[in-house]
């Protein structure tokens, strides 16, 4: 069996190193659609955009890479806009039974006048393998920041897992559970029916990501996604139809080498 979790834990470093992700980090998946904005488009990575909402939501998101079930990513999140403190909960895990990464998130935000909003996250993660006999644990803090200069334009800035401490083990390093991002990003609705968006940042292995995507609606309650991140080059598809308070999100991802990615969200607004 721990052969098994050996050569799946490769995988899993492999796919990290190609596809310059973080396992846990999972965006919502309407922003996979369009190329993977995290900075403005998904409250799941900026905490400062749930003081943008204007009602509560509960959201589920399920992400399946490249038909692997021990590469699958599944969060469960509700956030809670509200005059005094924005908050939001969430949870995150990756992987199988003999490799699992968990985490943990508490999120709070603020509007600061009528054009920005600031946000602060806290993140537990663990990580569970048969390959330590000790369990791998961090604590993290993403800062994120928007600002709303004209009508139909968001501009942000992410800090995602930065600073972030190790609380049990000070031996194990595993790259990929230490990931951290630097970005900047916007969002601006150019026309009635058409919404762009991308962003560009760096890791702490110093590699420039980027991503762009669009959003047209093609009836109130139907829309198409299309979008490209790079490092390497992933283009992406996806569509949503809302449904009164039901919103749901698919999108699917192409990597050159290793394949097809998919992703399904259902979101429920109160």
């Amino acid at each position: 069996m721990k052969l098994i979790a050996f050569c799946l834990l490769c995988l899993v470093i492999f796919y990290t190193r190609v596809g310059a992700v973080n396992n846990l980090r999972l965006s919502d998946i309407r922003s996979m659609g369009m190329g993977g904005n995290e900075v403005t488009q998904s409250s799941l990575l900026n905490p400062s955009l749930i003081a943008l909402q204007s009602n509560r939501k509960l959201q589920i998101n399920y992400f399946n890479r490249y038909s692997l079930k021990e590469l699958q990513t599944v969060n469960g999140s509700f956030q809670c806009p509200n005059p005094i403190l924005p908050i939001g909960v969430d949870i995150f895990s990756f992987g199988y039974d003999a490799y699992r990464e968990s985490m943990f998130r508490l999120s709070g935000s603020k509007l600061l006048g009528d054009k920005w909003s600031l946000g602060i996250s806290v993140q537990y993660a663990i990580l569970q393998t048969e390959l330590c006999e000790e369990n791998i644990s961090r604590l993290s803090t993403d800062i994120g920041s928007t600002f709303h200069p004209v009508d139909n334009l968001l501009v942000g800035m992410l800090i995602t897992n930065l600073p972030s401490v190790s609380i049990k083990n000070n031996t194990t390093e595993i790259k990929d559970f230490t990931f951290y991002l630097i970005q900047i990003g916007f969002q601006w609705k150019i026309i009635n029916n058409m919404l762009i968006a991308g962003s560009i940042g760096t890791n702490n292995e110093h590699t420039v990501i980027c991503n762009a995507g669009i959003e047209y609606t093609v009836f109130d309650a139907f829309f198409v996604r299309a979008g490209i991140r790079s490092d390497p080059v992933l283009p992406s598809l996806g569509v949503g139809y809302n449904l009164y308070h039901f919103i749901i999100d698919v999108a699917a991802l192409y990597h050159p080498e290793l394949g097809i990615s998919t992703g399904i969200g259902l979101s429920f607004s109160f």
